[in-house]
């Protein structure tokens, strides 16, 4: 135990202040997993009924771990929410909201900052989606995509073993580290069986079933189909959650598991017709954007988010300021303050690092972008503020203009619109929501940085379509 240095002879004040054990030093490294297709409600974490996570509710219920209870990523899908992760910005900011597109290598990511810092950094991942042909190398000293998923097999096991190896061999353990793993399993195909949860299941799916089949026969599901399809998928969260526990062993049996930061998130959810659709369509439903935040701090009880109560822990954060207010727990010997400061976002603990307390409580935006009947490029977005969720659509050809206003405390589920009941509140929020949108646009510049266009290869283009995404 470290005691506070003492000045003699001691007055009863000092000998007690003495007598405390000095504050530990804050962790200098970062390991950030984000889990693709995890929807917050699915886990023990969000109070799923399901054992889905046993480990991860393991780790929540440890000394120095925090859960977030309403993170929310800024997009319902990989590509834009893991931009917008990695660089702090808003979707409309770094403008990556289509398949073809690559985020421009002006936009700072987070792994750059780190390097800039003296970090060594490495990201592990599978989703073709992220590929370094789209830009989301920049800044890693290693970029691991060797095991990139398809619908035949699962490649977490593989995954992990990449970045263990990394983790325990392949680093400099005199310098501090930021590691990013990305893993794929949740996401669909679901090649695992649902009969733990549903052991009797009539058919007639057989699990073998692609995406836009499902979706094809989406309005002739029974409840029977529906809770096939979600026992399957649940299945592939327990498989995950096992993979998250192997990677934390091997963190924990190195030398720097005392000195790491461990971040758990997702980067978008799952929906199973709660709005009308299966998969991750392009709306902003809470099914596609809360997800689960997991922050275990090595300090413990003496951590600074330890101290956040039920209350606080529920405050709404987005995934956007979330490397902002990862940098107010890391060593600021180990990483320059002034890194931080020039970092996009605002960090969502109220004081920062070792001060806080609190969370910050401000309006968390989402975007999309969707396709019209003629093809034409159009624009959903969000906005939360509290328990009060504001949605806009821009109309299309075959899609009309709207705004949504739903109360998540009494309507969960949104599907009661309160818009047409409270017009003076739907005008409020859309002034805040233009007002959040033009300070986010200005801090991302996307005039001068917008997203470039990627002339994908035969292969490439072949890959992306097997796993459904064009």
């Amino acid at each position: 135990m470290s005691i506070r240095p003492c000045l003699w002879p001691l007055t009863p004040l000092l000998a007690m202040a003495c007598s405390q054990p000095a504050a530990p030093p804050p962790p200098r490294n970062l390991v950030l997993v984000v889990v693709d297709t995890l929807r917050a409600d699915h886990t023990g974490l969000g109070g799923y009924e399901r054992d889905t996570t046993p480990f991860l509710d393991t780790l929540a219920a440890a000394e120095g771990s925090a859960v977030f209870g309403r993170a929310l990523s800024s997009a319902p899908w990989t590509k834009p929410s893991v931009a917008s992760l990695l660089t702090g910005l808003d979707p409309r900011a770094h403008g990556v909201t289509q398949h073809h597109e690559r985020l421009h290598s002006g936009h700072l990511t987070l792994a750059e900052h780190f390097a800039a810092a003296g970090y060594q950094t490495a990201g592990f991942q599978t989703n073709m989606l992220l590929a370094s042909v789209f830009g989301y190398d920049q800044g890693f000293e290693v970029w691991g995509e060797q095991h990139l998923a398809t619908h035949a097999t699962s490649t977490g096991d593989a995954l992990n073993a990449a970045a263990e190896r990394w983790l325990t061999t392949e680093r400099d353990p005199e310098r501090p580290f930021f590691l990013y793993v990305h893993h794929y399993e949740p996401h669909f195909d679901y090649l695992e069986s649902g009969e733990r949860w549903y052991p009797d299941y009539p058919g007639p799916l057989t699990g073998d079933e692609s995406m836009d089949e499902l979706v094809g026969a989406k309005d002739k599901l029974r409840a029977e189909e529906l809770r096939f399809l979600e026992s399957r998928y649940d299945a592939e969260i327990r498989l995950q959650d096992r993979m998250l526990g192997d990677l934390w062993d091997a963190l924990a049996a190195s030398d720097a598991a005392a000195d790491t930061l461990f971040v758990v998130t997702a980067d978008h959810g799952e929906e199973f017709l709660e709005h009308g659709d299966l998969s991750h369509e392009f709306k902003l439903f809470e099914e596609l954007v809360h997800v689960p935040l997991l922050v275990h701090d090595p300090r413990g009880s003496r951590a600074p988010l330890a101290g956040l109560g039920a209350a606080e822990l529920a405050t709404p954060v987005s995934l956007t300021d979330l490397p902002k207010s990862l940098f107010g727990l890391l060593d600021p010997a180990a990483l320059d303050p002034a890194v931080a400061r020039g970092f996009p976002g605002t960090s969502f603990l109220a004081k920062g690092g070792e001060a806080s307390a609190s969370l910050r409580r401000a309006p968390l935006l989402g975007h999309v972008t969707y396709q019209d009947a003629e093809g034409v490029e159009r624009s959903r977005d969000m906005l939360v503020e509290g328990d009060l969720k504001l949605m806009r659509q821009e109309a299309g050809a075959g899609f009309p203009a709207f705004v949504r206003l739903f109360d998540l405390a009494t309507d969960p589920g949104e599907l009661h619109d309160l818009a047409a009941e409270r017009p003076d509140l739907v005008a409020s929020l859309t002034a805040r929501l233009e007002a959040e949108l033009a300070r986010r646009l200005a801090e991302g510049s996307p005039d001068e940085l917008p997203a470039e266009y990627v002339d994908l290869s035969p292969e490439d283009l072949a890959k992306l379509k097997a796993l459904g995404y064009l």
